[in-house]
């Protein structure tokens, strides 16, 4: 019996356990995949009650993908350099975190839009400097012909992650408003604009030139007022539950070893 699951809070909302279950049944196993809204002052109970249940592995959203990690025993190179983890296995008794946000995006956008990927130069803005918004902004930044800028309502923290980069700068939500123009790629990962607040917008898009991709990594709604307005606009637009989807087939992949084929993937897309 395959048993993982899903800590954050709030999580009521989450497509994870739909996924998973779709994952077990390509995979030919049965398996349970559970939701854990969690305190912070539970994460330590946690952690230990995994060691002795079994449970083979967990997804963490979040608040708690920093916050996670002084409770597991190793990371690897993403999560530790990122400081964020939210993909957690028990192996050999040890608990040892990863980072799939940044695989998952990469795999979203490459499926949807494999162009974007040429030699040329691209300039990417990310708003936010979360757990996710640092997987995305390292993995993006392996690939040589990619830019990347920051925007974020606390200064420090965007601060903080273009450290990360090989070459960065940073705007206030204002100031990015601004110079939309010059980017290829906006991708938003804070949680502005999620249930149950879908009404809220982070920034306005007037200033996107129109061959860009405005991209939300918030999957409930699909259709969130970031998106609609781009879509409004005409521009192309990449929504989160394509990263989701992509970043569970990781985690899966970890857990188990087996790869979900990219037909179901597509599927589930719908």
């Amino acid at each position: 019996m395959y048993h993982f699951g899903l800590i954050g809070n709030p999580i009521k909302h989450s497509k994870s356990p739909e996924l998973h279950q779709h994952f077990l049944k390509d995979f030919g196993v049965n398996g349970a995949y559970e939701l854990y809204e969690l305190t912070h002052a539970e994460l330590d109970a946690f952690t230990e009650q995994v060691k002795q249940d079994g449970l083979m592995g967990f997804n963490v959203t979040a608040p708690y993908k920093a916050s996670i990690i002084p409770y597991l025993d190793r990371l690897d190179f993403y999560a530790q350099e990122m400081n964020a983890v939210n993909t957690v296995k028990l192996m050999d008794g040890q608990l040892v975190g990863y980072n799939t946000d940044g695989i998952g995006y990469i795999e979203a956008l490459r499926q949807a839009k494999s162009e974007f990927f040429n030699q040329t130069k691209k300039k990417i803005l990310i708003i936010g400097a979360g757990g996710a918004a640092k997987g995305i902004a390292l993995a993006l930044n392996d690939i040589e012909n990619f830019t990347i800028d920051i925007t974020n309502r606390t200064e420090e923290k965007a601060i903080e992650l273009t450290k990360k980069l090989k070459t960065s700068q940073v705007y206030d939500l204002t100031e990015a408003e601004e110079h939309l123009g010059k980017y290829d790629l906006i991708i938003q990962t804070t949680t502005v604009g999620m249930q149950p607040n879908i009404d809220t917008q982070i920034i306005r898009l007037d200033r996107v030139k129109p061959q860009a991709i405005v991209s939300d990594i918030v999957y409930q709604p699909k259709w969130t007022k970031f998106l609609e307005q781009a879509d409004e606009l005409g521009i192309e637009v990449l929504f989160g539950i394509d990263m989701l989807i992509h970043q569970a087939a990781k985690s899966f992949e970890i857990w188990t070893g087996h790869r979900p084929n990219e037909r179901l993937l597509e599927w589930l897309k719908e």
